[in-house]
Order: structure tokens, then C-alpha cells, then sequence
């Protein structure tokens, strides 16, 4: 493999790049931490020792923690032990997140009773690049709680989705307990390779390769891919000189998400192949 901060390439050689790494933290940023609450005023998202922690997969997740409200006291974002919660009973409840930044479901304040994220006429959001939350919660007995006003007067922004210099998101990070992104894992591979890959950098056996190629016209290269990641085909004729080619229509590929492959239609001389793996088409 080939290394490139957004990419991998199914490749002869390794190679790797040096950064300086800062800690993968999964909650509020402390300097945009305040959120409006019309009748009961400011509610704030990392308080003193507490505060929101989102936890993502990379498909959904949810939120848990405390926030605090000098006129409303703490409100408690889920249940005991952690979601996602099914919002069915007085011991499952809490805020959900889905793969498009929606939240939903219930928080609870002590003073002040259930809170929803998601009522039936306004919707809180978080920006998956950003990390910035936006819309209303509503409580019956508080009134509506907004997470975003006009820059640069109040908002509430995670950190989850920031990334480390070669593009790791701080939620892989955490989601894996690790620390450096340059980290060499189980399979002796730097630990950001497993993120572009979205393989499992805790399993040996889960790892970005070809798996076969058939010669049987059209020439198949066949890899396990998965559904979140785009893969290119490429080709050469010579190892030792000339350029890397994708080839025609095998460019940005979603993956099926399991066994996957790239087909090259072209007949002629020999040719050298490698998959390339990337984050966004």
C-alpha cells in the first residue's frame, strides 16, 4: 500500500507520513459550549467536570452526559448505561444520532421533566463536518432550547467529527481507544491506513486487499469492499516505468459492502492492476 491522507492503494510498496497528533476527544469544544432557552435562559453543553459526549460508529450513535442551566439545573442526555436508547420505557431513553446528523429521542431534566430533540416541528441537527449542532429541543415545561443563534452570538459545536493532520476523525479514534493516528496496529500498518480503509484495526484478518484477479475476459479484480468507502481501479503495463491509469468507468465506485469487484474491458498487452480506497467519491 501506498499511503496518501485520503487514500490507499493496493500496492507493492508500504509507505508512511509523520504528524504531530493532538488527543481524539469525542465532546464539546469549550469555546462554543452555550445553548438559549427562551424562558430559562443559558444551558451550558460542558459545564465543570460533565458535559455531552457523542458516541458514532460511522452509521449511527448517540449522545449521553450532562448539561447544566443556572435556572433549570442538570438536564441528562440518556440513560444508564449508554444507546442508543429506545425511547420505550423509564429506564431506556435518551438522544440518538443517525448517519445524516439527525437527532432524536428524549432528554431528561430533574426541574423540568422530558426534553425532545426531534417534535414534530423542529429538529435538532449536528453538522458531521463542522460538528456544529443546530434547530430546537422542546420541553413542555421550559419551552424551546436553541442550539445555534446568529455567528457569532451563542452555538453548541462537538469535536467528534474534527480530524487529526492525516484525516483520522476523532470519533474513529476514540471509537478504538487510540491515541496516534501513525500508531502501528496488529497487522504493522499505521492506524489511519484501517480508517480510509474502514477495516478493523483491532482484527488481523480485516484488511483491504485483492483477493483474486480473473483473466476470464473481462479481467475481474475482486477485493472486499465496504459500503461507506470508493474504490478505483488502476492500471500499468511496466512496474518500473511509466504511470498509474484508471481505467474507464471504474472511477469513484461505491462499494456493495462484502466481496466487490472492477472489471477492465481492454484486450491487449500485460498489464500490472491496484485498487485505490477512498473516504468520498
Amino acid at each position: 500500500m501506498i499511503a496518501k491522507s485520503k487514500s490507499l492503494l493496493l500496492a507493492p510498496t508500504l509507505g508512511f507520513l509523520l504528524s504531530t497528533t493532538t488527543w481524539a476527544s469525542t465532546g464539546i469544544d469549550p469555546t462554543n459550549k452555550l445553548a438559549w432557552a427562551e424562558n430559562t435562559g443559558w444551558v451550558n453543553a460542558s459545564p465543570t467536570n460533565q458535559g455531552i459526549t457523542i458516541h458514532y460508529n460511522g452509521t449511527s450513535g448517540y449522545l449521553s452526559g450532562l448539561t447544566w442551566g443556572e435556572n433549570i439545573g442538570w438536564i441528562k442526555l440518556g440513560s444508564d448505561p449508554g444507546g442508543p436508547y429506545a425511547n420505550t420505557t423509564a429506564t431506556d431513553w435518551g438522544v440518538n444520532l443517525n448517519a445524516a446528523g439527525n437527532l432524536s429521542g428524549l432528554a431528561w431534566g430533574e426541574n423540568i421533566g422530558w426534553i425532545k430533540f426531534n417534535s414534530a416541528s423542529n429538529q435538532v441537527t449536528i453538522n458531521m463536518i463542522t460538528g456544529t449542532f443546530d434547530g430546537y429541543a422542546w420541553g413542555e415545561n421550559m419551552g424551546w432550547i436553541h442550539f445555534r443563534g446568529t455567528a457569532p452570538d451563542y452555538n453548541v459545536r462537538t469535536i467528534a467529527f474534527d480530524t487529526q493532520s492525516l484525516g483520522t476523525p476523532n470519533w474513529w479514534m476514540t471509537q478504538y481507544g487510540i491515541s496516534d493516528e501513525n500508531n502501528f496496529g496488529v497487522k504493522g500498518t499505521p492506524l489511519w491506513q484501517d480508517y480510509v480503509a474502514d477495516t478493523d484495526p483491532t482484527n488481523p484478518a480485516s484488511r483491504f486487499q485483492i483477493s483474486v484477479i480473473s483473466n476470464i475476459s473481462p479481467l475481474t479484480v475482486y477485493f472486499p469492499s465496504s459500503s461507506r468507502r470508493y474504490y478505483t481501479l488502476q492500471r500499468r503495463e511496466n512496474l518500473q516505468t511509466g504511470i498509474w491509469s484508471n481505467v474507464t468507468d471504474q472511477i469513484g465506485v461505491r462499494g456493495v459492502g462484502g466481496l466487490d469487484s472492477l472489471q477492465d474491458t481492454t484486450t491487449g498487452s500485460q498489464q500490472f492492476y491496484r485498487v485505490e480506497v477512498n473516504v468520498s467519491p
